[in-house]
């Protein structure tokens, strides 16, 4: 859980410098790792329910079964935004994924790392 506090913060911060190409890719960068650590945190955190979840996909719709998160659909968006940043090449593609982190995707994780400071992980 500390890695997944670690990381949104780290997103704040890139979100706040002022925009260049570079801080657009350390953005986009952070959002990935983000991800990777919201998806393994939610995934301990089922285990402690008592529910295996051993993908991405399987930890996102058993933590919105178990009401570990909620609106499933921008939960879903961010799974495929996270997916299409191994094409982040292409300028357009990388200015979209950019907006989608800054006006969506950041929010969604500060509201995860406030609930997830109440569970005890170990």
């Amino acid at each position: 859980m500390a890695d997944f506090l670690k990381g949104v913060h780290q997103l704040e911060r890139a979100v706040a410098q002022p925009f260049d190409e570079f801080v657009r890719d350390a953005v986009i960068q952070r959002f990935k790792f983000c991800y990777e650590l919201a998806w393994k945190m939610l995934k301990l955190r089922l285990e402690q329910e008592g529910i295996d979840a051993h993908t991405p996909r399987q930890a996102l719709r058993e933590a919105l079964q178990a009401g570990l998160l909620d609106d499933g659909n921008l939960w879903s968006e961010i799974q495929r935004y996270r997916n299409l940043t191994s094409h982040t090449y292409d300028e357009r593609l990388a200015e979209e994924v950019y907006a989608f982190i800054v006006e969506k995707a950041l929010l969604r994780f500060q509201a995860l790392a406030r609930e997830a400071e109440a569970w005890q992980i170990p």
